[in-house]
């Protein structure tokens, strides 16, 4: 009877059915002195399980354990990398558009309080451009004179 139902048992952990009182009973089964002849191979199998159940993990062993994949290293390290230069940038952005506001604020800040200062200004500008456009027109005769010298030369 008891042959039947260990028969029965081996047939089911083998195809890897049977529960896990069912895998105990196996175990402790194995384990005794009355294990017929053709089922001694087994006696190893079980042994061997019974062993592995009371083996404990060592501290060197949890530690190599929690160590993550290079991938998911070189990956954190990637995601850092990007976050910084993100903040570069956004800094650098804000850093650009204030001296920008800066600069235009000084720019367009610097008006006239009196018109009559205004219109001086504006004056001597146009004379000083003025004087630079007569003196263009006044050497236009010598810079024709001279383009025409020297299309005869190369022609």
């Amino acid at each position: 009877m008891i042959r039947t139902t260990i028969r029965q048992l081996l047939d089911k952990y083998w195809n890897c059915e049977t529960s896990p009182e069912e895998e105990q009973f196996l175990t402790s089964y194995f384990s005794g002195d009355s294990v017929p002849e053709e089922w001694k191979k087994y006696q190893v199998l079980f042994a061997w399980k019974k062993a592995q159940a009371s083996v404990k993990a060592t501290p060197g062993l949890k530690a190599e354990s929690r160590r993550q994949p290079v991938v998911a290293r070189i990956y954190s390290a990637v995601k850092i990398a990007a976050s910084v230069l993100l903040i570069m940038t956004v800094g650098t952005g804000f850093y650009t558009h204030y001296r920008q506001v800066r600069w235009m604020d000084r720019v367009f800040s610097e008006t006239y309080s009196d018109p009559a200062d205004a219109l001086r200004d504006t004056r001597n500008a146009i004379a000083k451009v003025s004087s630079v456009l007569n003196l263009m027109q006044a050497q236009k005769p010598a810079i024709e004179e001279t383009d025409s010298l020297l299309n005869d030369s190369t022609e």
